[in-house]
């Protein structure tokens, strides 16, 4: 596919953007307990995944596989992924990915309006 340089810079791009300013914020239970629906450009990669490293990076054949799986979802009308992508929200605005990257890559290139999210605390410190 010739989508992996316009998704690598992307990528690039939003690390970058946010790379010393990712603080990420606690949510209500309501929130936590909630699935939510939201345009994958909320969403922003996370750098310590290896999705994110160039040397390992984003397989494009996972990525094709989860484009398959969008058509076919939508010419059949049901919830583009089985399951929710994990997420966490930032306090510079926006949600970073903790699982689902490759789905998130899949519906930024196949223009998915909105994607299932669920939306996780991050952990104090100690706990495990």
């Amino acid at each position: 596919m010739s989508f992996s340089k316009d998704l690598l810079d992307r990528i690039r791009h939003d690390i970058e953007s946010y790379k010393d300013r990712r603080e990420l914020v606690r949510v209500s239970i309501l929130e936590k307990l909630t699935v939510h629906k939201l345009p994958p450009e909320m969403l922003k990669p996370n750098p310590d995944d290896e999705f994110t490293h160039d040397n390992i990076g984003p397989s494009e054949r996972i990525i094709e596989c989860y484009c398959q799986v969008i058509r076919r979802n939508l010419r059949f009308d049901e919830d583009i992924f089985p399951e929710p992508i994990i997420i966490q929200r930032m306090r510079i605005g926006g949600y970073m990915i903790l699982n689902g990257h490759h789905r998130w890559a899949a519906a930024i290139h196949e223009k998915v309006p909105k994607v299932r999210v669920v939306v996780v605390n991050p952990r104090k410190k100690g706990e495990a």
